[in-house]
């Protein structure tokens, strides 16, 4: 899997990671499968006889996805279940350009709903979770077709059923909770969201988290996930609040496997770009990063 980082990408065009580490966690997922390819069947010689009527198999083609299986999703991330949310991402999913974009949305970003306007965090609050789906529909103007509502808990469950996060530590590694020796270990859901949201000194909070997020995902979106399918989405519906039903499930399913199969498969993270308020309560997010966004969030293929 290829992961994109604000690095690769070039600091000089002003993406820097922001993504939460639970929302790219959320973001899993959309992502989390196995493929089942169509075997080829070959005719039988009693399929050619010229006297016996034409009823030869053609050969079964791949499974190959298309732009009805793009899917645009609100991940809303909240400490516990009846908090307020602190942080939003926008995802789209799209197995036809096998891609998994998450973009960042900072709580104060200013949108409009209904000629009210407002922040995303105020939208919220507001009308609750169907009510900042549109805050980011009127914000990228395209349609945003289900949330995700997301806490540390159901994180770390989700961490769990996927299998942990395999980390090396060059040296001990302490947090004000636990201490981890030098050495590689697996991590625990708890254990990787206590160190994901304890960053090393000097380090960006946001940085870090992206990274951990990004080495889970290397790891453990592959084929073999295929086999923690049933149990990955039985852990989204009973640890989170959502609108994504099992027949988005279903609908998706081969998509999602496809997806894990590509080799040329990659995760990329844009945060917004902008300009704050004085006060640091208001985003207004520049209008060339949201051009592009805009065209990318509403693709037909």
């Amino acid at each position: 899997m290829k992961y994109q980082s604000a690095k690769k990408r070039g600091m000089s065009n002003g993406r820097i990671f922001l993504a939460s580490f639970c929302i790219s966690l959320a973001v899993l997922l959309l992502i989390a499968g196995g493929i089942m390819l169509a075997l080829f069947h070959k005719i039988g010689p009693e399929q050619n006889s010229a006297a016996a009527e034409p009823e030869t198999e053609q050969a079964a083609l791949p499974y190959q996805p298309d732009a009805k299986t793009a899917l645009n999703l609100l991940v809303i991330s909240v400490q516990e279940r009846s908090d307020s949310p602190h942080a939003f991402t926008l995802c789209r999913f799209d197995p036809t350009a096998n891609r998994l974009l998450l973009v960042p949305i900072p709580p104060e970003t200013i949108t409009t709903v209904k000629a009210k306007k407002a922040t995303f965090a105020q939208h919220y609050a507001y009308a609750g979770s169907q009510n900042v789906q549109l805050a980011a529909e009127s914000l990228l103007l395209c349609d945003v077709q289900r949330y995700i509502r997301i806490s540390r808990t159901g994180a770390c469950a989700l961490i769990d059923t996927l299998g942990g996060l395999t980390h090396t530590f060059a040296e001990e590694y302490q947090t004000p909770r636990v201490t981890v020796p030098a050495g590689t270990h697996l991590l625990n859901g708890e254990l990787l969201y206590e160190i994901a949201n304890s960053p090393p000194k000097n380090e960006p909070p946001d940085n870090w988290r992206l990274t951990l997020a990004g080495e889970l995902l290397t790891q453990r979106l592959n084929a073999d996930a295929d086999a923690h399918l049933d149990s990955l989405m039985s852990s989204l519906w009973n640890q989170t609040d959502t609108d994504l039903s099992r027949f988005d499930y279903t609908s998706r399913r081969k998509a999602l496997t496809y997806f894990l199969e590509s080799e040329e498969k990659r995760v990329e993270i844009i945060p917004l770009s902008g300009s704050w308020n004085r006060s640091h309560t208001e985003f207004v997010p520049n209008e060339a990063i949201l051009s592009e966004l805009r065209s990318i969030f509403s693709m037909k293929q």
